[in-house]
C-alpha cells in the first residue's frame, strides 16, 4: 500500500472513464506520480483545479491496489489558470512539463527539479519571454540530469547557443528578445532529445507561437 504527504505539481491531465481525469504530477519528495481524479469532470465538482495543467498542491497520496494514486483532501496552493490561458507560455510550459517527465523516473526522489520547475513557473508569471524562461529551466534539467555542457558565454548574446549560456550564468532574470529564445529553447529541445534519444512531442509548437 502507498500512503504520503507531498507537494504536487500537474505536469500533464488526460481524460479517463467518462468522469474522471489522469494526472500526472511532479512531487517534491518522491519523484513522478499518475493521481486519479475521480468524477472531475461534472458539473460541480470540488477537484476541477487540480485537474489543470501546472496547479501546485499539497495532498495525502494513496493506493491500496493498482497504478494509481488517489488524492485525500488536496488544498491548491496555486492554479494554473493563467500559465494555461497564454498559448505561448502554455508551450513553453509544456515542453518543461513533458521534458521532465521523460527524464525522471517513478518512485525517485528528484527535489532538486522540483524546486526549478517552481522557479519556472513563477517566472512565466513575470514579463520576460517564456521562451527564455523554459530554456532557463530545460539546462538545468539537463545538468541535474548528468547531461551538463557549458555554453558560450556572452553579456550581449546574439546567438542561440551564447543565449544559453547567458541562461546558465544568470537564470530566470527577464528577457524579452523574442526570436532569440525561440531559437534557443529550440536548440536545448535538441540537446535534450539527442541525450535522451527520445522526440518531444510539445518542441512542435514552439514555431507556432513566436
Amino acid at each position: 500500500m502507498i500512503d504520503y504527504n507531498d507537494k504536487c505539481i500537474a505536469l500533464k491531465v488526460s481524460d479517463y472513464r467518462d468522469d474522471d481525469r489522469l494526472v500526472r504530477v511532479l512531487t517534491a519528495e518522491h519523484g513522478m506520480a499518475s493521481v486519479l481524479l475521480r468524477g472531475v469532470k461534472k458539473a460541480k465538482a470540488k477537484l476541477k483545479p487540480f485537474a489543470q495543467c501546472f496547479a501546485v498542491f499539497d495532498t495525502r497520496l494513496t493506493s491500496a491496489r493498482g497504478a494509481f494514486l488517489t488524492p485525500v483532501e488536496p488544498m491548491l496552493i496555486q492554479d494554473g489558470f493563467s500559465l494555461c490561458a497564454d498559448l505561448k507560455i502554455f508551450t513553453a510550459a509544456s515542453v518543461a512539463a513533458e521534458a521532465t517527465d521523460l527524464a525522471l523516473g517513478d518512485d525517485e526522489s528528484h527535489t532538486d527539479v522540483f524546486l526549478e520547475f517552481l522557479k519556472l513557473i513563477k517566472s512565466l508569471r513575470s514579463d520576460g519571454d517564456p521562451y527564455y524562461q523554459a530554456a532557463v529551466y530545460m539546462t538545468r534539467l539537463l545538468e541535474i540530469s548528468g547531461f551538463y555542457k557549458p555554453y558560450a558565454y556572452d553579456d550581449e548574446p546574439a546567438t542561440p547557443v551564447r543565449l544559453l549560456g547567458y541562461a546558465q550564468k544568470h537564470g530566470h532574470e527577464k528577457r524579452n528578445d523574442a526570436d532569440l529564445s525561440r531559437r534557443a529553447l529550440k536548440y536545448i529541445c535538441g540537446e535534450f532529445e539527442r541525450a535522451f534519444e527520445t522526440g518531444l512531442k510539445s518542441a512542435q509548437s514552439i514555431d507556432l507561437y513566436a
